[in-house]
């Protein structure tokens, strides 16, 4: 699984976020505030 925001492999551990009925699992939190700031932005990458 790829974080969709720094494309970092990662488990399934990692931060969540729910967005569009999908979660999505970032490696930081700092990745997922990025994410929840700019969904769009990320969202056709992972």
């Amino acid at each position: 699984m790829k974080d969709p925001v720094c494309g970092m492999e990662i488990e399934e551990k990692g931060e969540v976020f729910s967005y569009n009925g999908k979660d999505y699992r970032f490696c930081c939190a700092s990745c997922k505030w990025a994410f929840e700031n700019n969904p769009e932005q990320f969202e056709n990458e992972s």
